[in-house]
Parts: structure tokens; sequence; C-alpha cells
């Protein structure tokens, strides 16, 4: 492209919120240089591809996926991402062409059925007794060398992950910027959920906690009216109880936010779940840190993915299962249920690799690794950014974000289609 062709940004921007508001279903004006992607607008990983392609075949450019500048990563790490950001990425960009986007604008191959546990998780309500001498964990019997429990509250098998010194993030040239550099941590040992927690465990969460006020429940999970992901809530509200959609029941449960999230680890635990939003320091949290998410998808040892090296497939993980204006029907996404054995790692849990992101304890930072205090023990970055952590890839996107050591963070408040979570337990509820 000549320079005399090339794009003022003024006219890059306005063209930018006219493709964000057709693809979003957002009124052209409520969509302005200024307006937020997550924050404003709602834009989930879905969402976004289907952004991206478009921007890029309007433009006729490339906006990169990989170093130095990952665009569907800042998305959601740039706090806030706004339409500005995207429309000056575009700028830069000119004449860069049309990319294959491999896999993007294929047709998607359809996974093999995969290998299920038995599901354990359980709906109904729950109550802990006043016995303190009954713990919140069962022992069950062992699978080899890794201890096993379950949990009481929700009927999560967990799983005990040893202590040992650590490899975390990754040197490789596939890596993004925040992975780097490598290094070491010792991690005590933790007990971790063995699968992502699913719609059934969430609504006995709901069922069991008493009147929520509808501020709590728009902090969780409820969507406003109108936003485009309403027909994909896998839960609903039915004669005086919350419920999972019919065939959803043993679905990961997903548009929950990280308040959400945290409510439901403390709730699960036996702790007051009503503290969701404190997120001091010394607060109670028990969703994973990120290195203990790294380390329990891979083991103490540097590996691409919790099976190795090796190149993912569909009968591995989930991965890549959206493509360019795919329609996916009212309460139907293609995702795997909790206990299928896809993503498995060499602890025995279900989806470390793709499915869904899922949400953890750290605030995101992008130089966290390149701190001192990464490589401390039991390493966790508690001072406060606009994003917390999210680790494993999805569904969604392509399989580079499913890679163990790969980042990302979106605001605790987002909610999305591919986004889940699973809880640790404290070992002072061991039997």
């Amino acid at each position: 492209m000549s320079v005399e062709s090339r794009l003022r940004i003024e006219e890059i921007e306005h063209r930018v919120c006219d493709v964000v508001s057709e693809q979003l279903g957002e009124p052209r004006h409520n969509v302005f240089p200024s307006s937020r992607l997550i924050e404003d607008l709602h834009c989930d990983s879905l969402d976004l591809i289907e952004v991206i392609m478009e921007i890029e075949e309007t433009f006729g450019v490339t906006l990169p996926n990989d170093s130095p500048y990952p665009v569907y990563k800042a998305v959601f790490t740039r706090s806030p991402f706004r339409l500005s950001d995207l429309a000056e990425l575009v700028y830069l960009q000119q004449g860069t062409g049309t990319p294959e986007r491999r896999g993007w604008r294929s047709t998607p191959v359809a996974p093999p059925r995969a290998i299920a546990a038995p599901f354990s998780q359980l709906e109904g309500r729950w109550t802990r007794g006043p016995d303190s001498a009954i713990r919140l964990l069962e022992r069950l019997p062992s699978a080899g060398s890794i201890q096993q429990y379950r949990r009481r509250s929700d009927g999560m098998p967990c799983v005990m992950i040893p202590a040992a010194t650590v490899e975390l993030g990754s040197d490789e040239s596939g890596g993004f910027a925040d992975e780097v550099p490598a290094h070491t941590a010792d991690l005590g040992r933790f007990i971790i959920d063995a699968e992502p927690v699913s719609t059934t465990a969430y609504c006995r969460f709901l069922n069991s906690i008493g009147e929520v006020t509808a501020a709590a429940l728009a902090d969780w999970f409820v969507l406003k009216p109108g936003d485009d992901r309403g027909p994909h809530m896998l839960i609903e509200y039915c004669g005086g109880e919350w419920r999972p959609l019919q065939n959803a029941f043993r679905s990961p449960m997903i548009l929950v936010s990280w308040f959400g999230a945290n409510a439901y680890s403390l709730w699960a635990n036996g702790r007051e779940w009503r503290n969701y939003l404190n997120d001091s320091p010394t607060s109670e949290c028990w969703l994973p840190s990120e290195a203990q998410w790294e380390y329990a998808a891979r083991g103490a040892t540097r590996q691409e993915f919790p099976w190795g090296d090796e190149p993912p497939t569909q009968s591995r993980m989930r991965f890549g299962q959206h493509r360019r204006s795919l329609v996916h029907g009212q309460g139907v996404l293609p995702l795997a249920d909790v206990n299928e054995q896809l993503g498995m790692s060499p602890f025995g849990l279900h989806h470390m690799a793709g499915n869904i992101w899922q949400w953890c304890r750290d605030w995101y930072a992008e130089d966290f690794y390149s701190r001192p205090e990464a490589a401390r023990k039991n390493p966790l970055n508690s001072t406060p950014t606009r994003a917390r952590s999210e680790r494993g890839g999805s569904w969604v996107g392509p399989a580079e974000l499913c890679r163990s050591s790969n980042r990302r963070g979106r605001p605790p408040e987002a909610r999305g289609r591919c986004l889940g979570f699973r809880c640790i337990t404290p070992l002072s509820e061991l039997p």
C-alpha cells in the first residue's frame, strides 16, 4: 500500500466502529473509539474471533496472534483495551494483507467421543453439619501414587498434588513474552479439583445459600437483557430453584465471572461466600494460583502440553471448534463434559488443556514471571492490576493458546462462553 493510499487513523476508527457494531449486534450510536471491548461491549473469545477476521478482511491486514503483539491476548490483558487501540493496530498493519488463519476459516472437524469417568458432582442442596470433626474431604482409593478425595459439599473428585521444585514459564520460540523467563519455584502440596466445576454443582451452590441479591447474581453470572451471550447460558431459574438445562448437567459452568468463581470456591470449602468481593492479599480465595495450575497441568518439568510435546489432536483435547459465521444453537455449544478424559494431566486432572479457560487466583501482570517474587516459594501475584489470570485455552481458539505455560488475564467482572473454573481445597480439610 502506497503512502498516498494509506487510511488516516480517524477513518480507520470510524470503520472499526462500524464493523464491531455489526459483528456484536450493538447499535452504532452506542459504539465509539473509546468503547472498551470487554467492559462496555461485553466481547468474549467467540465474539473476538469474528471481530478479528472481519477487521482483517475489511482492511486487508493481518492482526498478529504471535509475538511481539498478540492481539488475541492483548484484548483481554491490556486494561482497558479500546476500539481506538484496535484501530491503531490496523493503522500500523496497513499493507500486510489478509492472512490464511489456518483452521479459523475451514470447516470444523467433529471431535471423537472421549471416554468419560463416572460423574459425581452433586445436585440438590447442602448444609454443613455442626460436627466439626467431619472434614469436607473423604478419602478415595488412590490411583497408584496419586491420592484422591471427594469433597462432600459438591461431590467433586479432588487430587493431592505433591510438593516439588517446579519448572514454570517457557523460553521456547513459540512462547509469548509474558511466559519469559523459564524459572523454578518451590510449591508445597495442595489439593485441586480433578474436573472443572459443572453446571450441576454450581446450581447446588445457588440452591444451598438461600436468598441472594440481584446485585450479587449480576456480579456472578446473570447477563443484562439483550446480551448476545444469553442464549448460551446453561442454567436457568425454574420452579423456585436453579437447575441446568436439559442435556447440560455435565457441562462446565461457563459465563461466570471471577467473582462468581470465587464465591463458589468459598462456599464449597465451607467458608463465607459473601466475602467474594474481598480481594485483599490476606483474604481467603480457593482458586488455584497460576503456579499451582501450571504445575498441576504438566507436572514438575517443562513440557508443552499435559501429555508432552506432541502436537494436539481432537482426541487429546477440545480446541478450534469455532469457524467464521458459524452460529451455535440456543443452549448448545461444542463443550466437552467435565468428566470426559480430555486434556488429561500427569496427575489425572481433566481439561487442563482446551475446552474452557479457567480462572486463577492471581492478579495478571505481563511481567510477573520476570520478577523475583515469581521464583519464591508458592508464588502468587497479589498486587492488584485490572485483570485476573486465566489458564488453559478453550474450544474456541487455536491450539497454541492451550499450551501449559500460556498466560492470559481478563477483568474479574468478565465472562465468556469458554471460561469456567476449578477450585483447590485447604489441607486443613484432610480426613
